[in-house]
């Protein structure tokens, strides 16, 4: 019985931690993502001409 509760345990801690990588992940992307537009948006400004010429 004392395993059966430990395997629960380690299964759910590992579900945990995965949850949390999945969580990191995605706000890393969306971080990015939001560079990425606000980048897109100055180089439609030409704002950053060095990028618009295609240097």
């Amino acid at each position: 019985m004392i395993y059966m509760v430990l395997a629960y345990m380690v299964i759910w801690a590992a579900v945990f931690v995965f949850l949390l990588s999945m969580i990191q992940r995605q706000a890393h992307l969306q971080r990015e993502i939001a560079a990425l537009k606000e980048l897109a948006q100055e180089r439609e400004a030409g704002r950053c001409p060095e990028l618009v010429e295609g240097r």
